[in-house]
């Protein structure tokens, strides 16, 4: 049974794919400027051997590589995923202290604050690759990433988390939790409703989503009212007119009178800084039903909207599960009192990933093998 409590509650989504990589068969170009090969117009090579054997590429583009180093940048909302910055280089650290990988240690040159407005994170995405000549995009952690375009037109790999449509339906960007906010939803997960159902132990409940205006918002509207109505939940409202982050919520009460006018027996939040605010908007109107975010801080608890509210992660922020233990400790070598938060475990995680596809790529590190390795099949990303 769901009942009020002094802090949220954990819903943890099941994954039926162990996988993280967002990946879908297409096109891609190659950037060529910063690369061994004698060709900049864009496109990889291939010579075809006797018998009709296609060889590998003969582009060989090793932008931010050295024999000593890999030069990555990245963007991130600072409001909400800030500390991002902290779980990327505690977990660089464990790395480099190892002595890189395959004696290459990883340099970050910034991670800058696009302020989840995507013409600041199409400017930061292309200075970062072609002035300052980074190998990777790590971490991307916005709501409102700009640079999607440009990384999949340059080849540039991207590693994030896929709450934004440009994780989705390429072969350049990865999330650590997959794309989660496909907007055309060819592939998707009914986890949401799946634990909801195991939860209330029926699925004879009335839901309503309510989210921000914004690609991600639109994406997860997509995904997770599919998901219950999968599982036989009856979806009530879909409405993505919450403002988009920095924009906050002012007057909460247009949307909570939308909410209550749709009956739900449960109310999911796909919001970032207006969650709380909506949440004591409907727990003031006298709303007694079961409300959910995706958004966890201990930052927030005990903060008005956020006691007896559910919390649904992609993944556990339990201290006590192992992964997350080395994780805390590898933190603390970084930023002794930093607490944990879900930006922490994202840029930790994100960055655990591009580590372990470096490993599995080898010593002879070029973009084309990198991406190979990651789109062959064979790599898979699990803790």
């Amino acid at each position: 049974m769901f009942s009020p409590s002094t802090s949220p509650r954990s819903i943890r989504r099941r994954s039926r794919r162990k996988t993280a990589l967002a990946v879908v068969a297409s096109a891609a170009l190659v950037l060529a400027s910063c690369s061994e090969s004698t060709k900049d117009d864009g496109a990889a090579t291939t010579t075809t051997a006797k018998g009709g054997a296609t060889t590998e590429p003969t582009t060989r583009t090793t932008r931010g590589v050295t024999d000593t180093t890999i030069k990555v940048g990245g963007l991130v909302y600072d409001t909400y995923y800030g500390d991002a910055r902290v779980g990327v280089e505690a977990r660089l650290k464990l790395a480099n202290d190892d002595g890189g990988v395959h004696g290459r240690k990883i340099e970050v040159v910034g991670i800058e604050n696009d302020n989840n407005e995507s013409t600041k994170g199409a400017e930061i995405t292309q200075r970062l690759v072609e002035q300052e000549g980074v190998f990777a995009l790590l971490p991307v952690l916005s709501g409102q990433f700009g640079g999607g375009d440009f990384i999949v037109q340059n080849n540039i790999p991207t590693f994030g988390w896929g709450t934004h449509p440009a994780f989705c339906g390429n072969t350049i960007a990865f999330g650590f939790t997959g794309c989660v906010t496909n907007p055309n939803l060819k592939v998707g997960s009914n986890a949401l409703g799946t634990v909801l159902k195991d939860h209330f132990g029926t699925s004879d409940k009335k839901i309503a989503f309510i989210g921000e205006d914004n690609d991600s918002g639109r994406g997860g509207l997509a995904l997770l009212s599919a998901s219950v109505a999968d599982q036989g939940f009856e979806v009530v409202l879909e409405d993505n007119s919450l403002p988009a982050p920095p924009d906050v919520v002012g007057d909460a009460s247009p949307f909570v009178t939308k909410i209550l006018e749709s009956d739900p027996d449960v109310v999911y939040l796909i919001a970032t800084l207006s969650g709380t605010t909506l949440a004591a908007a409907l727990q003031n109107a006298g709303f007694d039903g079961t409300i959910i975010t995706p958004s966890y801080s201990p930052l927030l608890l005990g903060a008005p909207g956020y006691d007896g509210v559910f919390v649904n992660t992609q993944f556990s922020m339990d201290p006590a599960v192992p992964a997350n233990a080395a994780m805390l400790e590898a933190v603390k070598a970084v930023k002794p009192d930093q607490k944990l938060n879900l930006a922490v475990s994202a840029g930790y995680w994100v960055t655990d990933m591009f580590i372990k596809a470096l490993e599995e790529t080898g010593e002879d590190l070029t973009v084309e093998k990198f991406l190979a390795t990651l789109n062959g099949g064979d790599f898979s990303f699990e803790v």
